[in-house]
């Protein structure tokens, strides 16, 4: 009897696992991020950007920074502005990810920077789901707990 109740309790929670995996799957806009530090800025997100989830899989494109992209060729464009288009004003990265439970832990396997593909980089968010909305409060990386976490809020696409 026991061991038909721990089995029972065993398949409900790898389910319930496996269906948060699924509600994560999709594409996704950031429209806000708020942090929960006071010298850390926190807001609407208004750039262009798109999280995408697949089974297993994610990938992360985003426009940064507080004023638009220069649409001048780059050819013409001086070393700091073509840096500043291109570099510092583009995230782009890629990776793995397991959900257990309402934790989603990413792993990046390519980016951008090359320090994120370090093997063992890592970052986990507790996930919160409501109707289109997902949450996305940072939890613990590689590093250990994170004690003033971010919280992303996302709007799905599709």
């Amino acid at each position: 009897m026991i061991r038909n109740i721990v089995l029972g309790i065993s398949i409900i929670l790898a389910l319930s696992g496996f269906v948060a995996g699924q509600k994560v799957a999709g594409a996704w806009r950031l429209d806000e991020i708020k942090a929960t530090r006071p010298d850390v800025p926190s807001g609407k997100f208004t750039n262009p950007n798109m999280y995408l989830f697949t089974k297993g899989s994610w990938s992360i494109i985003r426009v940064e920074g507080d004023k638009p992209r220069s649409m001048e060729p780059w050819a013409s464009m001086t070393q700091d502005q073509v840096v500043d288009t291109y570099i510092k004003q583009f995230s782009a990265s890629g990776g793995t990810y397991e959900m257990k439970g309402n934790t989603l832990t990413m792993k990046t396997t390519i980016a951008k920077n090359p320090a994120y593909m370090a093997r063992a980089n890592w970052i986990s968010y507790v996930v919160k789901i409501t109707g289109q909305t997902m949450t996305l409060t940072a939890a613990a990386t590689n590093e250990g707990p994170i004690k003033n976490p971010q919280i992303l809020t996302l709007t799905r696409l599709d």
